[in-house]
């Protein structure tokens, strides 16, 4: 983004962006931010932009397109929505050669192959943005922002708490920062209390800390965590396969850090957050291997009595977990 940022600032945009990505949120944000650097807000805006998607793009149409002046403006805008040139790609790079200055073209896609024509035709002619999910510092930043703009503060360790344990994308910490602001109203500042009052909280981030209390051995705590669960409406099927997944997790985790990987290597290995990995190492410091697959086992003879009908999927659950706290 802030390539993109100074492109503006400087009125030196490129031929081509590429927007990839999974949050839409940044994806949808540079494309306004092009756009409006291009064409402003005048009455020809709408006259010098061209919108495709995948259900629509028809290459023709496209390329008349990318070949016409602009009318009354400096530039004429197409929009790519997920639309991918497979069949014309050489075309396409000859068009980015040959096509007016005054055009520009702004790609969005989920990902691309960084091996293929079309993401080295980009990189040649203009700029591939990766607009992957916010994680670390930058999550937490985000959230902040968004009370600012509500006018309410939010400690260091606030922001970090619902930037950790709100889920989703960032179109829903903007839904859930809105429901916490109204909440505050009539204060300056959000509180933890505000955060976990208004807020729903990942079902993933309550699994791990039912780990941690199983871990911990507080019995009471593990039990009072899955009545929480439970009053959510998740399914005891749905919460031992989470569980079982989370384990296979910290598995997998005490196989790299007994290999000697640092945080960052561990987290590009598993595709997780640092933070996360930082989190995760944080729990198997009170854990080891045999632990950990006692519990994966424990969860599918649970599992499969509960398939058998030897025992209710409630009260199965509920035995697991006494038995896991107990370890």
């Amino acid at each position: 983004m802030k390539t993109i940022a100074t492109d503006i600032r400087n009125q030196s945009l490129r031929k081509i962006y590429l927007l990839c990505g999974s949050e839409t949120y940044l994806v949808r944000h540079c494309v306004r931010m092009l756009r409006k650097a291009a064409l402003g807000d005048d009455e020809n805006s709408e006259m010098n932009f061209d919108s495709f998607n995948e259900q629509n793009f028809d290459y023709r149409a496209f390329s008349d397109s990318a070949q016409t002046i602009p009318f009354l403006a400096t530039y004429r805008v197409i929009l790519l929505d997920e639309c991918k040139p497979t069949d014309e790609i050489d075309a396409f790079i000859s068009l980015l050669e040959e096509m007016p200055e005054t055009t520009l073209i702004i790609m969005t896609m989920k990902s691309v192959d960084k091996k293929t024509k079309l993401y080295k035709a980009v990189t040649k002619y203009g700029y591939v943005a990766d607009l992957s999910e916010l994680t670390g510092q930058n999550r937490i930043d985000f959230v902040a922002r968004e009370f600012q703009k509500y006018g309410k503060g939010v400690s260091a360790s606030d922001a970090a708490y619902f930037a950790e344990n709100v889920g989703g994308d960032l179109y829903n910490l903007m839904n859930e920062a809105d429901k916490v602001a109204s909440y505050a109203e009539g204060r300056d500042r959000v509180t933890r209390a505000d955060i976990d009052e208004v807020c729903v909280m990942q079902t993933e981030n309550r699994i791990f800390d039912l780990i941690g209390e199983i871990a911990a051995g507080h019995g009471q705590n593990v039990m009072g965590i899955c009545a929480d669960l439970m009053y959510l409406k998740e399914s005891p099927m749905r919460i031992l396969r989470l569980l079982a997944n989370e384990y296979l997790r910290l598995a997998t985790l005490i196989e790299l850090k007994n290999k000697g990987l640092s945080v960052s290597s561990i987290s590009q290995e598993t595709k997780t957050p640092d933070w996360l990995v930082k989190k995760r190492l944080g729990l198997i410091a009170r854990m080891d291997s045999r632990m950990i697959r006692h519990a994966v086992e424990l969860i599918g003879t649970t599992e499969q009595n509960i398939k058998s009908g030897d025992i209710d999927m409630q009260t199965g659950l509920e035995i697991m977990l006494a038995d896991l706290s107990c370890v």
